[in-house]
């Protein structure tokens, strides 16, 4: 019998850039892959520009200026989401809560103050903590979690974020900051796809004149790669996400999370280095 919550769907738009360019740069490009969606797109998946979030991370850049830059980023691309009439969303972005940071996603919508939901379960460094609690994204009714550098790598994680209810996943990995192969990216997105039966969008991009790169890809919810772009040239990606009718049991997904807090987090660098990345 028919619930009605397959028929919800939403249209998203992943864009691919370059990442290693400055704000005036990354906005007037983000305008003008605004300005090609077609008109059934109700959100556009951009990473920011990398350097200002690699510097603060190796300590190179103070939050605070990092926190200024970002601010006018975002104020830049709100003009967009007004003017084009839809949603933007900006991740990873740095955001700090309380005396701890975390990597995490602001929503930038065409009526309204920005919005940031949802951190890095994983944490990337000494510097940015991972956040202990998951949460979803909400676009015209289907829900999103974001999967943010090393999430994608802890399998528990993404069956945390099945359990949760979500609709699809998106796994976030710029270049310089993701440490691990792009092949891999590829490999892993695939794999938690299969595992958990729900589809994978990976926002990637490229840098230092295409010579590091991340791809970005639509992999389908038995782990086939539907679209892959890994060259140093934008692109973008419209992708239909139905709603799957997943019932919600965040009861396991707490469970799956605290087994990563109390045994994953702890030992994660121990654990990578018998990983292949």
């Amino acid at each position: 019998m028919s619930t009605g919550k397959e028929y919800r769907r939403v249209v998203l738009a992943v864009a691919r850039m370059n990442l290693d360019v400055g704000t005036r740069e990354f906005v007037r490009k983000a305008d003008e892959i605004a300005q090609h969606l077609s008109n059934r797109v109700s959100a556009l998946l951009l990473s920011p520009p990398v350097l200002p979030l690699y510097e603060t991370l190796i300590g190179k850049r103070r939050y605070g200026n990092y926190r200024s830059n970002l601010k006018t980023l975002v104020s830049r691309l709100s003009s967009i989401s007004r003017r084009r009439g839809i949603t933007l969303v900006l991740t990873p972005v740095l955001r700090r809560a309380g005396n701890k940071l975390y990597l995490s996603n602001v929503l930038i919508p065409s009526v309204g103050p920005p919005i940031f939901r949802g951190k890095s379960v994983i944490p990337v460094s000494s510097k940015v903590s991972g956040s202990p609690n998951i949460e979803m994204i909400t676009i015209e009714n289907v829900n999103i979690c974001f999967a943010i550098l090393n999430d994608l790598e802890v399998p528990e994680v993404m069956r945390a974020y099945a359990f949760l209810g979500s609709d699809a996943i998106v796994a976030v990995s710029p270049p310089i900051i993701t440490r691990r192969r792009p092949e891999m990216t590829l490999m892993l997105a695939a794999a938690r796809a299969n595992e958990n039966d729900i589809p994978i969008i990976g926002i990637g991009g490229y840098a230092e004149n295409g010579s590091i790169q991340q791809p970005t890809f639509i992999i389908e919810r038995d782990g086939r790669v539907a679209e892959v772009a890994k060259d140093a040239e934008p692109d973008i990606f419209e992708v239909e996400v139905p709603s799957i009718g997943r019932r919600p049991q965040p009861g396991i997904a707490r469970k799956y999370l605290k087994f990563v807090r109390d045994y994953i987090v702890k030992n994660y660098e121990v654990l990578r280095k018998y990983l292949i990345f």
